[in-house]
């Protein structure tokens, strides 16, 4: 936890969540034409180029670990790209597509509570009351927020390998962010990022060019919409909001970071009312207000340590610390 900067925590918090919402009309206007694989290529071939130019600054100025230290953990970037990256992408938006809105949304749920559980599997974190308290507090308000989906959700047969998929999806993006926080001991949150980024790309473009009837590749059909929907995910979910939030997950525990994922839905209405026109009523707002203190809530230090927290000590770089406010 940042000492002393609790409220300045959690609106970075927001700011992330917020910046993730916008994925949600953007990737509306994008999959109607592009297939995942060619989308997901493509986003994460802008966000390496948005963030490669911060790396390779701090590169230059010799505050990142050597070039040999870090072919030697390739294998690891390997893991990330490919387990933590590929499928809360292509995979989720592959389940999506054999699922429902409902069932996706109810399923979507269960990814913060994916995430607490992957923390105390892989990084021996331990929930105290507090976050425990806030994890519940927010479930319910996420609930109230999606009840409608909720209502209309019916895990039947036809969308059952969808559903399967979504879940699988929702697991690799909790994986992605504890095996996140251990390489943070040894590379920066710039490091993690852009050579995850670029394993997933090459993925993507494998998928791409086996699966899909126009591969990544043949882009002279697409249109300008497209294209500024896959700059703003690339640029602004990808990359600016995947650079905060590993600077904050190097910060604080997976467990207490993970609650404020449910402000996502929450947020992507407003940015829904805002662009689409589409409607927020009462118990939404009311869930999102519950959703959005819980976060607060969870962001408290602990009165001591915990077990599972990072402290980069004379590893950390640099870089990182410029980042901070």
């Amino acid at each position: 936890m940042i000492p002393g900067r609790h409220l300045s925590t959690w609106l970075l918090l927001v700011v992330v969540n917020l910046l993730w919402a916008v994925q949600y009309p953007a990737y509306r206007v994008v999959s109607a034409s592009v297939s995942a694989s060619a989308l997901n290529f493509w986003t994460f071939l802008i966000a390496t180029g948005v963030l490669l130019p911060a790396l390779a600054c701090t590169r230059r100025r010799g505050s990142l670990r050597s070039t040999a230290a870090i072919l030697r953990n390739t294998w690891r970037f390997i893991v990330l790209g490919a387990a933590g990256l590929i499928p809360p992408s292509v995979v989720v938006a592959w389940g999506i597509a054999r699922s429902s809105a409902s069932d996706a949304s109810i399923l979507s749920l269960a990814i913060p509570v994916e995430m607490v559980l992957m923390g105390m599997l892989m990084l021996k974190e331990r929930p105290g009351r507090l976050v425990t308290l806030s994890l519940a507090l927010a479930l319910a308000g996420a609930i109230v927020i999606s009840w409608d989906d909720i209502a209309a959700g019916s895990f039947t047969g036809p969308t059952l390998v969808g559903n399967v998929a979504v879940l699988a999806g929702g697991l690799g993006a909790a994986f992605y962010n504890a095996y996140s926080k251990k390489l943070l001991v040894d590379h920066s949150p710039l490091e993690v990022l852009v050579y995850g980024d670029i394993v997933a790309s090459v993925f993507c473009a494998a998928i791409s060019t086996v699966s899909d009837t126009s591969p990544f590749y043949q882009v002279a059909d697409w249109s300008r919409t497209a294209w500024g929907g896959i700059v703003v995910e690339g640029a602004l979910v990808w990359g600016l909001a995947q650079l905060l939030w590993m600077w904050l997950l190097n910060r604080l525990q997976l467990v207490q970071i993970s609650i404020s994922v449910y402000s996502s839905s929450f947020l992507s209405l407003l940015v829904s009312v805002w662009g689409l026109g589409e409607h927020v009523g009462s118990m939404q707002l009311v869930g999102g207000v519950i959703v959005l203190l819980s976060a607060y809530m969870s962001t408290t230090p602990p009165e001591k340590p915990t077990a599972g927290s990072v402290d980069l000590g004379p590893l950390q770089s640099d870089s990182v610390k410029r980042l901070e406010p």
